[in-house]
């Protein structure tokens, strides 16, 4: 299983839930779009279910829009950084010019 969840209570009382989603081949992700409402994105994995949408009955504001734009920037930073560690692990590709570069 490569989900799991905490809560914890704050110094104050209050709840925290925290998730974590550890992407792999068992792992769903989807975006529903429908013609009239706002798209439901989906994330998952075993027992872990994370649903994300606006919160209004459909309709879609420039803030949903906003937030949207946030959630797409971070999940490409996400992405650029697995390929700039990805690539970092994968030993160079010897080209024609390999040799003659090292001399």
């Amino acid at each position: 299983m490569s989900a799991t969840a905490e809560v914890r209570f704050g110094p104050d009382g209050k709840v925290k839930v925290q998730s974590y989603v550890r992407l792999t081949a068992s792992t769903w992700i989807r975006c529903c779009t429908y013609p009239e409402a706002a798209p439901i994105l989906t994330i998952e994995d075993g027992p872990a279910d994370i649903t994300i949408t606006n919160p209004g009955q459909g309709g879609v504001t420039e803030d949903d829009v906003r937030f949207g734009r946030l959630l797409a920037e971070a999940a490409t930073r996400y992405v650029a950084e697995l390929e700039r560690l990805s690539a970092k692990d994968r030993p160079a590709e010897a080209g024609p010019d390999s040799a003659e570069r090292a001399a």
